[in-house]
């Protein structure tokens, strides 16, 4: 989860901090630093930093495009051919429109992107990262400290505060030593997994 401060500063928080939340916690730190605005952005993580990542750490993270700068031909119609017809077409035309670019930013941050050679024989052509899930990771971890983001490591989101209006005011979170404490938030980005993993 990410959770962004009034300018001044700013929570991210989750169950993991796989891809999804550290690429949300240095872009806001990346967008905010081209705007000249000084927040602190924190990352909110239950694991122990050695098992965190999520379900990125464990994948091995193939990506359908031909090249790191080069979508498959028929990418869209592959993704909804794959799943049956069932799956939100938007989703995937923005996923095209967007791909190569975040695989760009993604490689400007350290990731290593190759061809696996079972692909080169078989089926459409995808690309992974160097070390697979556990890069994107472990660079983006690294990015993101380095622009100035916090991680707290065994720091569980336990619930959202709201405030009047409906809208988030602080995120409750709970140490692996039982302690609760109320983060104040002015913004808060959810990124804590699927459904599968998330019960609420």
């Amino acid at each position: 989860m990410i959770a962004l401060n009034d300018a001044k500063s700013s929570k991210v928080g989750g169950r993991r901090h796989g891809a999804a939340g550290l690429a949300a916690a240095l872009a806001a730190a990346e967008q905010a630093r081209s705007r000249g605005l000084r927040i602190e952005i924190t990352l909110l993580e239950k694991s122990r930093e050695a098992e965190a990542g999520g379900n990125t750490r464990c994948s091995p993270s193939y990506m359908r495009l031909d090249a790191p700068d080069r979508l498959a031909p028929r990418f869209e119609d592959d993704m909804q051919q794959s799943s049956g017809g069932l799956a939100d077409a938007g989703y995937f035309r923005t996923l095209a429109e967007n791909a190569v670019q975040t695989i760009g930013w993604l490689q400007s941050h350290g990731v290593e992107f190759v061809t696996p050679v079972y692909y080169l024989s078989s089926g459409p052509a995808r690309i992974q990262p160097v070390g697979g899930g556990s890069a994107i990771v472990e660079k983006l971890v690294d990015a993101a400290q380095r622009a100035g983001v916090k991680v707290l490591y065994q720091t569980a989101v336990t619930d959202l505060v709201m405030a009047e209006g409906h809208r988030v005011c602080a995120v409750e979170t709970q140490s692996s030593h039982g302690v609760t404490t109320a983060l104040r938030a002015d913004a808060v980005i959810l990124a804590s997994a699927d459904f599968r993993v998330t019960p609420r």
